[in-house]
């Protein structure tokens, strides 16, 4: 009886959901732009996105997505990652430089999914990067298909693999900045989660001989419920100027952790920032040259403005968060919202400074490594929860009673 409770009053909470998206908004998408609708059938999300070859900012910010609706509803106005930066040990090899984000390069996927919403053949593979490749500390699998039997109906192909997995719809691209090939997923859940994540990959091995680090920051414009008024809070407490913060603030995973939450304070309609394991893997500034010293900034909207600097130039190494975090209000604002991401590419007996034989982190420098936030909705909109033994959208109160 229970379960026959259970799937009626879920089968009529889903049409529920289905009719509000149906009757609620949906992005139009101008030319380059492309429309992303999941499921194709009553879908929960949709979006326009870009290619790394088309997104804004001086030297392009990857995979763009904009006008982002989750069960018709208005989520976000912009997602990409304008600032893309790589720093050497000691001055070493170039120093750093400050990478661009427009020059894509192919990926490994599936015919039917390239540039198109599609489902992996059966016994098929997802969509492969260099970065899911690159596992070996000092060997580089080059350009794609990285040294792999290409399997019928695979091919590489530029763009974005746009892939249902069933339970979220996962996209995936890849550029390249000389040296390395940066790949960039966004994964969007029936349950309302958003999932981003960077890879910082290889391309030919050049300087991995010399520990390094790589530096990603998103870049987020909230529009939630599409009425520009939205809150950034800290751990719940609400922000009235723009501010700069940090991870491990509050003792890091398992320690109170910091998390960061944008809401519409009329619906309370909401997400919150929750760090990955990988995130805290590298503290700021670890090379003690104060080129990148914060996690977290929450700004105001600017058009036009898509990081710290509007040059961009090769050198710029420093990200100038003064530049962006000036005193301005995000109360009841549109805000711009950066988060860092960095990884460190170590090579034997590098690292740490000073360190000699087995205390030295040994060779990692072509391994390549992901790190990236959940997106967890909050709010009314998080009421529902994805139940996975049966495909539907159901209320957390309902299922409890059952």
């Amino acid at each position: 009886m229970k379960t026959i409770l259970f799937v009626l009053a879920a089968f009529a909470l889903q049409t529920t959901a289905a009719s509000v998206a149906q009757a609620g908004g949906s992005p139009t998408c101008v030319a380059p732009e492309v429309k992303l609708s999941w499921p194709a059938v009553d879908p929960v999300w949709e979006m326009c996105w870009l290619g790394p070859d088309d997104s804004v900012s001086p030297r392009g910010s990857g995979m763009e997505l904009r006008n982002v609706y989750r069960n018709g509803e208005l989520v976000m106005r912009r997602a990409h990652a304008p600032m893309l930066f790589a720093e050497y040990k000691g001055g070493q090899g170039g120093d750093c430089y400050r990478d661009w984000k427009d020059d894509t390069s192919s990926v490994l996927a599936a015919a039917v999914v390239q540039n198109q919403l599609g489902t992996i053949p059966g016994g098929g593979e997802p969509a492969i990067t260099a970065c899911d490749r690159s596992q070996n500390p000092t060997l580089s699998y080059g350009t794609c298909p990285y040294g792999l039997t290409v399997a019928p109906g695979y091919n590489c192909t530029e763009g974005l693999a746009i892939e249902d997995m069933g339970t979220y719809v996962r996209l995936t691209t890849q550029y390249r900045a000389d040296w390395y090939m940066y790949s960039s997923r966004f994964e969007f859940h029936r349950d309302g989660r958003m999932v981003p994540s960077f890879g910082f990959g290889n391309r030919n091995g050049t300087f991995n001989s010399v520990t390094h680090w790589h530096t990603n920051y998103w870049r987020f414009e909230f529009d939630i419920d599409g009425q520009g008024n939205n809150v950034v809070s800290i751990n719940g407490i609400d922000q009235a100027a723009e501010f700069s913060d940090l991870r491990d603030a509050t003792g890091g995973p398992g320690g109170g952790q910091t998390t960061w939450e944008v809401r519409n304070p009329t619906t309370g309609n909401g997400y919150r920032f929750v760090p990955s394991a990988s995130d805290y893997a590298v503290a700021t500034n670890e090379s003690g040259r104060n080129f990148h010293t914060t996690d977290f900034m929450a700004t105001q909207a600017h058009g036009g403005e898509y990081g710290d600097n509007p040059n961009y130039n090769l050198f710029d190494c420093t990200m100038d968060q003064n530049a962006l975090v000036n005193g301005e209000s995000i109360a009841n604002n549109n805000q711009a919202i950066y988060y860092r991401v960095s990884v460190r590419d170590a090579t034997a007996n590098s690292w740490p400074n000073g360190c000699s034989g087995g205390g030295c982190i040994p060779q990692d420098s072509m391994v390549c490594k992901n790190a990236g936030p959940s997106l967890v909705p909050i709010g009314p909109w998080a009421e529902f929860i994805f139940y996975d033994g049966f495909d539907v959208l159901v209320p957390g109160a309902v299922f409890s009673a059952l």
